[in-house]
């Protein structure tokens, strides 16, 4: 291995992950470390041993080379810090040294990674993106902001599972990139490339699935039926009662829930529909070759919980700007269960009820009385029945009476996942029947779909007719504790 033994490459990528652990303001700082520790702690289920000395160098070798003895160590150790830190550049210089971690305990223990660097740095190419999709067989829908070149890319495939007829993704983008390399006039970097893959086919035994990939009739993946999902949350600024901080996540990654953070914004409360319309047509562009159903899930504050997201306008500097409901499913999720950790075990258990026995799950309809307590009883009623999973409010929850608000505070607290309301008036009779067809049969398990029937009669009756439809008055909350986005908003 040119001198650099199994051991020594993986100390020196200890020695890396310390250095670039030393540039953080959190490590650095004793507070702040203290909390990283307790996360980290938290995220490896395992305790970690608080910093007691002096030298903090020699206890962030001790953490580092644990975190290695674990699974997923180093990513948690990672996650830990972006909990705290977001998206700092400390943990942008973290997540490649994770992979390279990963990668190198992929392939032989003879094989020599950093022998491709120089030629995969100096690929310039805008369809990295394409070729790591293709390389991974769609699994990899979307690449981390950390992966900008072409060897970060293969080194974060090379971490990525495949099935075993397969050839392992990061082999297969290499093939790509020599292909790639040719056309441009480099066969002596193709070469390389090809020959380590050669080398690395006779060794894994996938000596057959290589020659198989450079097949001209390699086939092209079947479309997932799974969704991608855009995440977009609104967090109140505690200092201005008029604005929010807008985050987002991108989860396109059909083996699995790693959804991708986008940027936060500071905006103002005008400036919130707009700024969703950008981070769509983002998104779009970034999903062009995309083959699975999008749905869109907004992360609301008590205030704006009743705001009809789904209504608001796509391609609005267009002559005819159309509903986002028209393009996607839209439910909504409540910020305060996600940020309210005490609520999340009943929510948990309500959710594994709704998915798993959704015939064995009913819906409780909200109906209140003149009587004291009756939103006491309301809570203690859901959280006795484990069958009830959706609540039918009889107020929208910025009703002037308060009703609605505090119906939805007792399926918060009880942990119902789903929640259905008329944005204006729950008494419509309409809305009552239309709600009755779409809870019947106790078909819960489709009620992003039925909902979405009704939306779409109130679309057909175009803009001129739709406001006078109960489909265009629907909200439906939808909360599934499984995805949740990653640390967002302000710190």
């Amino acid at each position: 291995m040119k001198g650099r033994s199994p051991e020594r490459v993986r100390n020196e990528l200890i020695v890396s992950i310390v250095d670039a652990l030393q540039g953080s303001p959190t490590v650095n700082q004793s507070s702040s470390r203290e909390l990283w520790r307790e996360m980290l702690a938290g995220e490896l289920a395992a305790p970690v041993e608080p910093f007691g000395g002096d030298r903090l160098r020699p206890w962030l070798l001790q953490v580092v080379r644990m975190c290695t003895e674990v699974g997923d160590g180093l990513a948690c150790l990672v996650r830990a810090l972006e909990y705290v830190e977001q998206q700092s550049a400390t943990v942008a210089g973290l997540w490649p040294l994770v992979d390279e971690w990963e990668a190198f305990d992929f392939y032989p223990k003879d094989a020599d990674l950093r022998q491709l660097m120089p030629v995969l740095l100096s690929m310039n190419s805008p369809d990295l993106p394409l070729m790591a999709r293709r390389a991974s067989r769609s699994r990899v829908q979307e690449l981390p902001p950390w992966c900008q070149t072409a060897w970060q890319v293969f080194l974060r495939l090379s971490g990525v599972n495949s099935p075993d007829a397969e050839l392992p993704p990061g082999m297969a983008f290499l093939a790509l990139a020599a292909d790639r390399l040719m056309e441009d006039g480099r066969p002596d970097d193709a070469e390389l490339l090809r020959r380590f893959n050669r080398g690395q086919a006779k060794a894994l035994g996938h000596e057959s699935l290589l020659a198989g990939w450079q097949h001209p009739e390699f086939p092209a993946p079947e479309p997932s039926l799974i969704p991608a999902y855009l995440l977009i949350q609104f967090e109140p600024d505690r200092m201005d009662p008029d604005r929010y901080y807008l985050s987002h996540w991108r989860q396109s990654d059909s083996e699995g829930w790693h959804p991708v953070r986008g940027e936060t914004e500071n905006l103002g409360r005008d400036d919130l529909p707009g700024a969703v319309e950008k981070l769509i047509e983002q998104a779009e562009a970034l999903w062009a070759d995309l083959r699975q159903p999008v749905i869109l899930e907004f992360v609301l504050p008590w205030e704006l919980l009743n705001e009809p997201v789904e209504w608001w306008p796509k391609e609005s500097d267009s002559d005819a700007p159309t509903p986002l409901t028209l393009d996607y499913p839209v439910v909504v999720r409540s910020l305060e269960r996600l940020q309210r950790a005490a609520w999340h075990r009943p929510w948990h258990n309500k959710w594994r009820q709704l998915r798993e026995r959704p015939a064995d799950s009913h819906p409780h309809w909200s109906r209140p009385d003149d009587e004291d307590g009756y939103f006491f009883h309301l809570e203690r009623e859901l959280k006795e029945d484990s069958h009830a999973v959706c609540l039918v409010l009889s107020r929208p929850p910025d009703d002037d009476s308060g009703i609605g608000r505090r119906e939805v505070l007792a399926g918060l607290r009880a942990g119902v996942p789903a929640m259905i309301w008329h944005r204006a008036d729950c008494s419509d009779p309409t809305f009552q029947d239309a709600v009755s067809e779409i809870l019947q049969d106790r078909e819960l398990g489709s009620l992003v779909e039925r909902v979405g029937r009704w939306r779409n009669k109130a679309l057909a009756l175009g803009p001129g007719g739709w406001d006078q439809h109960v489909g265009r008055h629907l909200a439906i909350l939808l909360d599934d504790p499984e995805r949740k986005p990653g640390p967002a908003g302000p710190v």
